[in-house]
């Protein structure tokens, strides 16, 4: 039985690969049962039950008697990075619902870097929160944020689980901008454990400060996102 759910979720995931590698668009038609066995060398049962899988995920539409669909938008995945969105806004843009697949929650006082770029005292307490994100089992974004304790003090599991932005609009701080370096990335050591990653997968490191509309620093971040999942285009102008 474990043998065989594993095979179900590497096909999962293969098929996964196959949508966003052939950038397929909400609306198009997958391949069939009998191809994608022959293409992933499994059984038609493996696929079907991988694609049932992702039919409850809302990632794949099957209609009766005509084929299995995309449902969702893959290609829009974090396309416009000059708005501020969190990453659980941008996935469901695309029709795509986020999984927190694990976080953790720890408490430290600030050092002299961090209440620089937090613009608090030294020796202030500050909550720093790990979180790896993606949908049918795959890894999308790890993110490490660090927050001043003050604004984070009453936060529930469920918040952290969540879109942050969201959380922290819920208790009257709302985010006006952020100043963000795009960092092509390799993961190593830690980092590479976290993201459960074979070979040198690459990511795109996004380094930012969230300011309030009081130009308050509300977070230190680092968002790795996936570059199987996210691409991000930017408008540059000549002035």
């Amino acid at each position: 039985m474990i043998i065989w759910e594993n095979l179900v979720n590497q096909a999962k995931k293969e098929i996964l690969g196959f949508i966003f590698r052939q950038k397929l668009a909400k609306g198009e038609r997958l391949l069939s049962v009998d191809e994608f066995a022959d293409l992933l060398s499994v059984s038609k049962t493996t696929v079907r039950e991988a694609i049932r899988s992702l039919e409850q995920l809302h990632f794949v539409e099957v209609k009766q008697g005509k084929g299995v669909y995309l449902a969702v938008d893959p290609q829009s995945l974090g396309k416009n990075i000059a708005q501020l969105k969190s990453v659980t806004e941008m996935a469901r843009e695309s029709g795509i619902e986020l999984e927190t697949m694990e976080w953790e929650v720890h408490e430290r006082e600030a050092d002299e870097a961090l209440s620089v770029r937090l613009r608090v005292s030294l020796g202030t307490p500050v909550v720093e929160v790990t979180r790896l994100r993606g949908f049918g089992g795959e890894v999308a974004v790890y993110l490490e944020d660090t927050l001043p304790k003050v604004l984070v003090a009453d936060f529930t599991p469920a918040d952290w689980q969540g879109s942050l932005f969201e959380a922290l609009e819920k208790r009257g701080i709302t985010l006006s901008h952020s100043v963000a370096q795009i960092i092509p990335y390799i993961p190593q050591g830690k980092i590479k454990e976290k993201l459960k990653q074979a070979g040198n997968v690459p990511f795109l490191l996004l380094e930012h400060l969230h300011f309030g509309r009081n130009e308050q620093v509300v977070a230190f971040s680092r968002d790795y996102y996936s570059a199987k999942y996210f691409h991000f285009e930017v408008v540059r102008k000549r002035i």
